[in-house]
C-alpha cells in the first residue's frame, strides 16, 4: 500500500535495498548437498576432495552423483542403472583424467523477480551468478584445491582483481596433506567449518555467521577428521587477504563437530570467534561470536529434515556486548529421484541492541534433469525488520546450473 509518510517510505526503500543484496547473494555452487544423508552419506569426504564439501568431486563422488542425484526417468522414479554413465566424468566423459587430477567447473545463471513494498519498484533481471573453473590434486598424500572464476558484480571479498565490476575471483585455494584415510591438514583460503552446509548462501544462519560458500572464506590453517561415526574440523583464522588494509581482517577460530547416531541421523555443534581492529561499515574494532547446534535426519528415505540454531554475540569497542540469534528449519522431500520439493523457514535477530527479528519462508523446486544440469525455482516471502517496522518482500528466482 502506498503511503506519503517519509518514515514508511524510508522503511520501504531500506527493505528494498536489503532484499536486493540478499536476493543477489542467493547463489549456489557445486557443493555437497546436506540432504545426501538420506543415502547414508553424512561426511563430505566420501565424495569431495575438500572436507567441508566445497570444491571438486572425486571420481567416486561423480559416480554417486550420477547414480543418486539425477532423474533416470524410470517408471518407479527410483531405481536407476547399477553403474554410473560415462557422462558422469569431466566434460561429460569426453576427456578422461587420472584419479589424482580432479578438474571441474560450474556456471549458474538466474532470472530474478523481486517486489518490495511501495514506493520501491519491482526488480526483474537476469543475473550471471557463477562462472568458475576448479581443480583438485591428490597425488599420494598430497592434496590441493583451487578455483578461478569471473564475477560481473559482487563476490568482492573473493576477488583477485580490484575493479568495481568484472573481477576475477578465487573462492578457494589451498594445499594440504592427508594422514591416513581420516585426517587432513590444510592451509590457504578455506570455507569456514560451521553449521549445516546449506547451499542457500543468503540463509540467515549463513549470512549472520559469515560462513557461506560465496565469498566469506578465510585464510588459515585447518585440521579435519572424518570417519563413519563422526566428522569434525578446527580452523585457525588469520584473515581474508583480499581485504585491505590489514585492520579489516578477522582473526580467530571456527570449529565444527558432528556425530552420526546412525548413518541417517547427524547431530552437530559449531563454534566461532573472530575479532578485527576495524569493521568494514562502522570502522570500529569488534569481536564477534557464534555458537550453535544443528541436526540432519532422514526418518524415511524420501524425506530429510535439517535444523540449525545459532547464538550470536557482537562486542564493539566501547560498547556493551549485544546478543541475537539465527535459526533455520528445512524439509527436503524427493518426489522421485532427481526431483526435490523443499520448504524452509528461518528467523534472525541480529546481535544489535534493540534489534527486531526478521522472518523468511520459501518453497523451492529442484530438478536434476540431465547429466551435469539442474534447474531450480524459489518462491520467497521475507518479512524484514527495518527502521523499527517490518516490511514484506516477495521474490521469485529461476536458476539454471551446468557443471563440468
Amino acid at each position: 500500500m502506498r503511503s506519503s509518510s517519509p518514515v514508511r517510505a524510508f522503511v520501504a526503500l531500506a527493505t528494498f535495498a536489503l532484499a536486493l543484496v540478499v536476493t543477489l547473494a542467493f547463489t549456489r555452487t557445486a557443493s555437497a548437498y546436506p540432504w545426501m544423508i538420506r543415502h547414508g552419506y553424512g561426511a563430505c569426504t566420501t565424495c569431495h576432495l575438500d572436507p567441508s564439501g566445497a570444491g571438486v568431486l572425486t571420481p567416486y563422488g561423480r559416480a554417486q552423483g550420477d547414480l543418486l542425484l539425477r532423474d533416470h526417468y524410470t517408471k518407479n522414479g527410483k531405481a536407476g542403472p547399477e553403474e554410473a554413465s560415462k557422462t558422469a566424468g569431466f566434460l561429460f566423459g569426453l576427456l578422461e583424467t587420472p584419479d589424482w587430477l580432479l578438474p571441474g567447473g560450474s556456471y549458474r545463471g538466474m532470472y530474478l523477480y523481486s517486489k518490495p513494498p511501495s514506493p520501491a519498484p519491482a526488480i526483474a533481471r537476469y543475473v550471471q551468478m557463477q562462472a568458475d573453473l576448479k581443480i583438485g590434486l591428490q597425488p599420494g598424500i598430497f592434496r590441493a584445491g583451487a578455483s578461478l572464476g569471473y564475477a560481473h558484480g559482487g563476490a568482492l571479498s573473493a576477488s583477485i582483481t580490484s575493479r568495481d565490476k568484472d573481477n576475477l575471483v578465487s573462492r578457494e585455494h589451498w594445499i594440504g596433506v592427508a594422514i591416513g584415510d581420516a585426517v587432513m591438514i590444510r592451509t590457504g583460503r578455506l570455507a569456514l567449518p560451521f553449521g549445516v552446509r546449506t547451499v542457500e548462501h543468503n540463509a540467515f544462519v549463513r549470512a549472520s555467521t559469515r560462513t557461506d560458500l560465496n565469498d566469506t572464506q578465510q585464510y588459515g590453517l585447518a585440521l579435519a577428521y572424518s570417519d563413519t561415526k563422526s566428522r569434525g574440523e578446527l580452523m585457525a583464522i588469520v584473515g581474508n587477504f583480499a581485504l585491505h588494509p590489514d585492520d579489516y581482517r578477522e582473526r580467530g577460530y571456527s570449529a565444527l563437530f558432528e556425530y552420526f547416531v546412525d548413518p541417517h541421523v547427524g547431530i552437530g555443534l559449531s563454534s566461532l570467534r573472530t575479532q578485527a581492529l576495524r569493521d568494514v561499515t562502522t570502522r570500529v574494532a569488534y569481536a564477534r561470536q557464534a555458537h550453535g547446534l544443528f541436526v540432519r535426519a532422514s526418518p524415511w528415505e524420501p524425506l530429510v529434515l535439517m535444523a540449525e540454531g545459532d547464538w550470536l554475540l557482537l562486542s564493539p569497542d566501547g560498547a556493551a556486548t549485544a546478543s541475537g540469534y539465527a535459526g533455520l528449519l528445512q524439509a527436503d522431500f524427493e518426489v522421485r529421484q532427481g526431483m526435490h520439493v523443499m520448504v524452509t523457514g528461518e528467523t534472525l535477530r541480529p546481535a544489535q541492541a534493540g534489534a527486531d527479528p526478521s522472518f523468511g519462508a520459501w518453497l523451492s523446486l529442484t530438478w536434476f534433469f540431465a547429466p551435469h544440469f539442474d534447474v531450480r525455482t524459489d518462491f520467497i516471502h521475507s518479512r524484514v525488520a527495518a527502521g523499527g517496522a517490518h516490511a514484506n518482500v516477495e521474490s521469485v528466482l529461476l536458476q539454471l546450473h551446468a557443471f563440468l
